[in-house]
């Protein structure tokens, strides 16, 4: 024990002192770059959430009756409403249709990437890009420590807890303060706020996905900028957020955490550059099963000629295989998301796996409901990656390997794909924004550094040309 108190304590410290000074100039051009693509992936999948998103269409209408000042906007309603309730309705667009950025180790950095900073940064008024940038860093890292830290000791970050909602409060209260300009012991005291806010259970997921489970993102973001924000006003919540006998890590992970990656190179070293991009929208634990059922169409097996399909997962992904006959045909796209057999149907009945199959359509496809219906599981314990195999109606059986899928860090998505994507999305917008526009929005994050105030990237969002 050190003379001021434990390693999480002065981690708590120091995650705070870090939050509230980093700058622009402070973060490396491969940090940079990291930032810009997940703004840019995230603003995005927000935009398809307008009309796809479960349970979107309910927050929107919401937090625009609720209203209150009107300082922040609502993306493609244009709708201003209060800070907290803007945050609200955009964390639940940018994570609904689980197509947002995410890292294995340090977890949904997309959710708050975007969000809260920028429903505070409308609200301040006159936030640059590069304040913006600082912001978002701060975000992402605070998450991306606090995940890695559990992740690091071998257990999950999301065990009984939904860890893209629970461990997103310190990011979101983070980012919201760094753009308030919040000192050390004002960050630490929202930090505190949002230990007492978060919450999280993966009862929802373990209930079958009801549509509320996609729209987590919302509560992590709103509670971020009321800590801020309270924080900023004056409200003490020093405390330590960690460590015993009531901090994150005791009170919910049984005190596991490898304390020294709270800390270790921080500000130098930014975590947050192991960021992932989807190709898929669906939970990062089926894409290696999508790319297997892929790769399967690629040698020419056609959806007529399968007459059994199964899988071989590991056995942790019991979740994303059980109830089967749920599973085989889920009710909404978050439960879709979340469906090994639903997603590996889909990518064998079509030969792709887009948004289009997470529609109410899609998800009623009669090939992908044909195939799903065939298709089996079983599950092995330590198996790395995923198998797919049919057997077709000459007898013979085809088999896909996948251990690594595309968009992992060690296959990243280019520049080209990550554009095309968001090109995709902004199509599915409530708003569909002209080709022009989208141009000029993937111009603009591309040079974010230089823009003079977040209110014109929020401004050309919602259809002003620039």
């Amino acid at each position: 024990m050190a003379a001021d108190g434990s390693l999480e304590r002065q981690a708590t410290q120091a995650l705070a002192k870090f939050a509230a000074t980093l700058t622009f100039d402070d973060l490396p051009a491969p940090t940079v770059a990291a930032l810009k693509r997940m703004i840019l992936d995230s603003l995005g999948t927000a935009l398809a959430a307008t009309t796809l998103g479960d349970g979107c269409r309910e927050v929107m209408s919401v937090m625009s009756d609720l209203g209150g000042k009107p300082e922040s906007t609502i993306l493609t309603l244009g709708t201003k409403v209060a800070a907290p309730n803007a945050a609200f309705a955009n964390g639940a667009l940018v994570h609904a249709l689980n197509y947002d950025p995410i890292g294995t180790e340090i977890g949904h950095l997309g959710v708050i990437c975007l969000t809260a900073p920028l429903a505070v940064a409308e609200a301040v008024g006159g936030v640059s890009g590069r304040k913006f940038l600082a912001a978002s860093a701060v975000a992402c890292e605070m998450t991306a420590r606090v995940t890695a830290a559990i992740a690091r000791t071998g257990r999950r970050p999301s065990e009984k807890f939904l860890s893209g909602q629970l461990l997103n409060y310190f990011g979101a209260a983070a980012g919201a303060g760094r753009i308030l300009d919040l000192d050390p012991a004002q960050m630490q005291s929202a930090l505190g706020m949002a230990l007492m806010q978060m919450a999280g259970s993966r009862q929802i997921v373990l209930a079958g996905d009801p549509p509320a489970k996609a729209i987590y993102g919302a509560f992590p973001n709103q509670s971020g900028v009321l800590a801020a924000l309270l924080s900023k006003a004056g409200l003490g919540a020093e405390c330590d957020v960690f460590g015993e006998p009531g901090g994150l890590y005791p009170m919910i992970y049984g005190g596991a955490c490898d304390s020294d990656t709270l800390t270790n190179g921080l500000g130098t070293n930014f975590l947050l550059d192991e960021v992932e991009f989807k190709p898929w929208p669906a939970s990062n634990q089926v894409h290696s099963f999508i790319e297997a059922a892929l790769n399967l169409v690629r040698d020419g097996i056609k959806p007529s000629d399968i007459v059994e399909v199964s899988i071989l997962a590991n056995s942790q992904l019991r979740p994303w295989c059980e109830p089967l006959q749920i599973r085989r045909s889920p009710e909404n796209a978050a439960a879709a998301g979340n469906s090994i057999p639903f997603c590996v149907a889909a990518a064998l009945a079509h030969g792709r796996l887009n948004l289009t199959d997470f529609t109410a359509d899609g998800l009623k496809d009669h090939e992908t409901r044909a195939l799903a219906d065939r298709l089996s599981y079983g599950l092995e314990n330590g198996l790395k990656g995923a198998q797919v195999s049919v057997k077709t109606r000459d007898g013979k059986d085809h088999v896909a390997r996948v251990e690594t899928p595309l968009g992992h860090r060690s296959r990243p998505m280019s520049d080209a794909d990550l554009e095309a994507k968001f090109r995709d999305c902004c199509n599915h917008a409530a708003t569909r924004p002209s080709a022009a526009r989208v141009a000029q929005l993937i111009e603009m994050i591309s040079n974010l550094e230089e823009l003079d105030d977040m209110a014109r990237l929020v401004a050309l969002t919602n259809g002003a040309d620039q």
